[in-house]
């Protein structure tokens, strides 16, 4: 049996295609950079907006499978680039998973919620309470 999340090569070595497999499907969701802290690259567009909470979502599994080395996010949203890091969208999103359609678990950050500076904040944050947890 197939991983849900499997990394695919592409040409240039530290890129990898992130493909999602299904029961009925196979998709392909975004690209994983390795290179430096990682970055998870992903498009979307207005459709892929979740409208309740007016956020964007990612695959659950690629968010905690810590074999897959990303820090950042960015996703190409109708031409904005909406970025933040991977622990900030796994703490601040809600997680569902739709119907019987077979869909996988997703997390959605509010569109709101998007941006390298608070994602920055946030992680200096948690640097901090670790130092003071030590000590």
């Amino acid at each position: 049996m197939k991983k849900l999340i499997e990394l695919i090569p592409t040409k240039y070595h530290s890129v990898y295609n992130v493909q999602l497999n299904l029961q009925e499907q196979t998709r392909y969701i975004g690209k994983v950079d390795i290179a430096s802290e990682g970055t998870f690259l992903s498009d979307r567009k207005q459709k892929h907006i979740f409208r309740k909470t007016n956020s964007l979502g990612i695959n659950h599994s690629l968010l905690v499978d810590e074999s897959i080395p990303f820090k950042w996010i960015v996703i190409d949203f109708e031409g904005r680039k909406l970025v933040t890091s991977r622990l900030y969208f796994l703490t601040h999103s809600q997680c569902f998973q739709f119907g019987n359609k077979g869909f996988e678990l997703q997390c959605f950050l509010p569109l709101e919620l998007f941006g390298i500076q608070k994602a920055r904040e946030f992680e200096a944050a948690q640097t901090l309470n670790l130092f003071q947890e030590v000590a």
